[in-house]
């Protein structure tokens, strides 16, 4: 006849284990006495030792507790030192002992992970779950883009705070980025880096992003402004410069593969496309009017057809975009410029405009005081719940808000503004003019300076690495 005993143990996460042994053998009962789990960092390989999992059994020698993996860790692996880079799933006390077991955190964004296993003294049997604590996965660098005048810079900060300006020609033997970058983003293998050029022959320069060597060139774009990638492809927004009439053009999103960085097609979209975001299955392009000021709509593309299928009106000259909790894209417009009574401009009609991307359905705020040049004027906090902004200063809104907020955030305006996505900073870059430094100031999310970096001349974003 079979007994089976059901233990709780308050440690790291309870494991429920469940005991079976035999009524007619002196086997003694084994005792799972410890099970504390591990805590490691991201991306780390960490010991499993007797001090956080044993099995005591006063009858049975460690090298005959024989564990086995029934459940597999999701987000790693378990290894013998020997082989680390060998996935097992059985063990003995022994191994556990001499520290011969480790885990192998697979470098995902996950903070939990965990096994479930059997463990035997030849006779009796338990079964629990061991539970593992992951660190976030840290910012390892920080890369600032600067458009500079005629030749723009990459900035690199690492965890340590320390400075490498002129990044990209250091890495590539003082070869210059080209005329005015305007944006950056990295996926796993490379960082691009959106270059516009006054001559209407921009270009997208691709380094491996490891270390920042040149990889490939985009070309063949007259205005590139803003790349993003979704479904396996990447996407670059691409408009004219202006003609002697600053007339209205309508132009297109280029579809990058991935595998060759070549153009494989081209999407129709309004005038002057900037900044793209993704929400679900949908690419959100801002279509600010370009050099024409003239535009006021959202192109939403389907990125398994790469069709355009719905276009949404929102306030004036679209710039920039960032996606809620709710997975809703919110739109700060800049206004169209008037320059009547130039020196002095105004925009009429900016605002921000949130798409509900459920329902299409629009909501917009009326922005006033603009005193930022900027197109770079929106970002999202590290939990999607806040959405920062500048007008005449910056302003921190919740998205549950049905109003903009009259208190300032931070009294000042910046040239650009990004949020850390690890601790929730805000990156605020200021600008001093193209030919001269610039400053990348840091604030925390209770809007308390933190610390400032020196950068190279007209900063206008940061993007951060793990």
């Amino acid at each position: 006849m079979k007994r089976f005993l059901k233990l709780g143990l308050g440690l790291l996460i309870a494991s429920s284990l469940f005991v079976s042994c035999s009524d007619d053998d002196d086997n003694a009962m084994p005792n799972l006495s410890v099970n504390n789990g591990i805590v490691l960092e991201n991306s780390a390989t960490a010991a499993i030792t007797g001090s956080e999992l044993n099995v005591v059994d006063t009858d049975t020698d460690d090298i005959d507790i024989i564990y086995t993996v029934t459940i597999a860790p999701e987000n790693g692996f378990l290894a013998n030192t020997a082989d680390i880079t060998t996935s097992v799933a059985n063990f003995t006390q022994a191994d556990l002992t001499a520290s011969k077991i480790v885990y192998v955190h697979d470098g995902s964004q996950t903070l939990t992970d965990e096994f479930s296993f059997t463990v035997t003294d030849g006779d009796n049997v338990l079964t629990g779950i061991f539970n593992i604590s992951i660190g976030e996965k840290q910012i390892g660098y920080f890369y600032v883009l600067n458009e500079g005048n005629s030749n723009g810079s990459v900035t690199m900060i690492n965890r340590n705070d320390e400075v490498t300006n002129n990044y990209f020609s250091s890495a590539n033997s003082s070869v210059a980025l080209g005329q005015y970058p305007q944006s950056m983003a990295i996926n796993d293998e490379y960082a691009f880096i959106v270059v516009t050029t006054a001559s209407g022959a921009g270009y997208v320069e691709v380094v491996t992003a490891s270390d920042f060597v040149h990889y490939a060139t985009i070309d063949g774009l007259s205005y590139p402004r803003e790349i993003a990638f979704a479904n396996g492809k990447a996407y670059v927004s691409n408009g004219n410069g202006a003609d002697a009439n600053y007339s209205k053009q309508n132009n297109e999103v280029y579809v990058i593969d991935l595998k060759t960085m070549n153009k494989t097609g081209q999407i129709a979209v309004g005038a002057g496309p900037e900044k793209m975001i993704v929400s679900g299955d949908k690419l959100y392009v801002a279509n600010s009017g370009g050099w024409s000021n003239d535009d006021n709509t959202v192109s939403v593309i389907d990125v398994d057809t790469d069709k355009v299928v719905e276009t949404v009106t929102v306030k004036s000259c679209p710039k920039d975009l960032v996606v809620d909790a709710n997975g809703n894209v919110w739109v700060y417009c800049g206004g169209a410029p008037d320059y009547s009574n130039y020196p002095n401009v105004t925009y009429v009609n900016a605002g921000i405009s949130k798409i509900n991307t459920s329902s299409s359905a629009v909501t917009s705020y009326d922005l006033s005081n603009l005193t930022t040049t900027g197109i770079k004027n929106i970002a999202i906090s590290k939990d999607e719940k806040t959405v920062y902004y500048m007008s005449d200063a910056v302003y921190a809104m919740n998205i549950t808000d049905t109003a903009l907020p009259t208190t300032k955030f931070i009294d000042t305006t910046f040239y650009g503004m990004d949020v850390n996505p690890v601790n929730g900073n805000l990156w605020l870059c200021e600008s001093t003019g193209a030919t001269t430094p610039g400053k990348v100031h840091v604030y925390s999310p209770q809007a308390d300076k933190i610390k400032d970096f020196t950068v190279g001349g007209a900063p206008n974003s940061t993007v951060f690495r793990y």
